[in-house]
């Protein structure tokens, strides 16, 4: 009786491990197939990880040639227009040396026409010059814009009548009349230096590509939020073609004017550049023969 119970407590017991054993089998599977889902779920993600590090890879590598290829652009074009500016800067300086060296060599031979022929062919290499410098330094800003950009209220009609005082003895030389309409209290938003640089710029042009006894004017109109600033001239008027040619960024384009002046197509460049840095556009009206307007707008301020 003892021994049947021990057997059946036995057996109990043996049934009771057996299900023990069968039962952790089973959690031990259970266990084996969520690991092994939860690798597979980790190898899914390390793989999509993988994958969008891949393509996060091949974009910057892209961006890097992009940035590669327009770096690459402006080291050249800047070598370009320092190599235009230095053989630009050679030519008035020659002239500026060889018309004193001939003053100095026969100034008592000369009579007052000559001694005055000489020194105006110095005077106008030295503001050939002069504009050369200051359009580099310009150009120079440019690659600083938000350092050197500083908007403000300006009055256009004050900046106008400093920069036609400015431009006064190289429209005189060529007896060329210089008028404006800009009433006062006309204001912009700009900055003050780029707007007095750009007006310089295209008064120099307009007096450089006007015949003798020229007329330039230079005339402003508001608008709702911008004002449009004309410079107009009479002189020998732009080609189509050419007119392309003129703001583009890849090529400098310049012709000789009326008196032989020369330059390089740098200050109407950065006259562009100047204007859109505003949020303004710069445009040209003209036909050979016909003279020039150049219209360019800058923020109104009231």
């Amino acid at each position: 009786m003892n021994n049947k119970q021990l057997f059946f407590k036995d057996n109990s017991r043996l049934v009771n491990i057996s299900s023990f054993v069968k039962n952790s089998n089973f959690k031990t599977a259970v266990f084996a197939s969520e690991n092994e889902s939860s690798n597979a779920s980790e190898e899914n993600k390390l793989s999509l990880r993988l994958k969008e590090l891949e393509e996060v890879n091949a974009q910057l590598k892209i961006l890097m040639e992009v940035q590669t290829a327009k770096l690459d652009e402006v080291v050249a074009t800047n070598a370009k227009f320092l190599s235009v500016l230095a053989h630009d800067l050679r030519s008035p300086f020659q002239s500026i040396i060889g018309a004193l060296d001939l003053l100095q060599d026969g100034y008592n031979d000369y009579d007052e026409i000559q001694i005055e022929t000489y020194i105006n062919m110095a005077t106008n290499s030295a503001n050939t010059t002069l504009r050369l410098l200051e359009n580099l330094l310009s150009w120079t800003s440019l690659q600083n814009t938000e350092k050197n950009f500083n908007p403000v209220k300006i009055d256009l009609h004050e900046v106008v009548l400093s920069e036609i005082e400015s431009v006064s003895s190289s429209a005189t030389q060529k007896l060329i009349t210089l008028n404006h309409t800009v009433k006062p209290k006309l204001f912009v938003t700009a900055d003050l230096q780029m707007v007095k640089t750009i007006l310089r710029n295209l008064i120099n042009n307009a007096i450089k590509y006007s015949y003798l006894g020229g007329e330039i004017i230079i005339s402003a109109i508001g608008k709702d939020k911008c004002i449009e600033i004309d410079v107009i001239d009479n002189g020998v008027g732009i080609s189509q073609n050419a007119q392309r040619d003129l703001f583009q960024h890849t090529e400098l384009y310049s012709t000789r004017g009326t008196k032989n002046e020369y330059g390089t197509g740098l200050g109407l460049m950065i006259c562009k550049e100047f204007v859109e840095l505003h949020g303004g556009i710069i445009r040209i009206e003209s036909e050979p023969g016909k003279g020039s307007k150049i219209r360019f707008t800058l923020p109104h301020s009231i």
